[in-house]
């Protein structure tokens, strides 16, 4: 039964990723192709990010306590540490980006300024996200 736990706590980890990446993706294609209002796509993401992160975070806690702490002089504790730092530069990116679709206002087309900027946000945010991706694969797989 604890292995079957492992696996649903790995595979909600990994579904939650999915959705931060991808989603950072669809976001970042709604705003470059501009010939649409953005603002649904964007504010559902912003959404689903939030609860796909806390998840992503919750399931990550649970997969640290199964492996146990590692040292942070040890290699693989020290990818972990750098790991947890870009997850953290992601939050804070995150919260200036939710906070700007949520300045966006329901009336009016986005101007191209702001979705210039935005597409920024959302270009950084996945680009960090699969810099997160590829330290979980290096400390999965060495």
């Amino acid at each position: 039964m604890a292995g079957a736990l492992h696996l649903l706590v790995r595979l909600a980890h990994v579904l939650g990723m999915a959705v931060l990446l991808g989603g950072a993706v669809a976001a970042w294609q709604a705003l470059r192709i501009g010939n649409r209002d953005p603002r649904p796509v964007l504010r559902r993401y912003e959404w689903l990010f939030w609860g796909a992160l806390g998840v992503s975070i919750a399931t990550g806690v649970g997969n640290l306590g199964t492996l146990g702490p590692p040292g942070p002089t040890t290699r693989w504790g020290s990818i972990l540490t750098f790991k947890l730092l870009v997850v953290a530069g992601v939050v804070v990116l995150s919260a200036v980006r939710s906070l700007a679709v949520g300045r966006l206002g329901d009336s009016g087309a986005v101007r191209s300024i702001a979705r210039g900027r935005l597409r920024v946000l959302y270009a950084a945010t996945g680009w960090a996200l699969g810099a997160i991706v590829a330290l979980a694969e290096v400390l999965a797989h060495g």
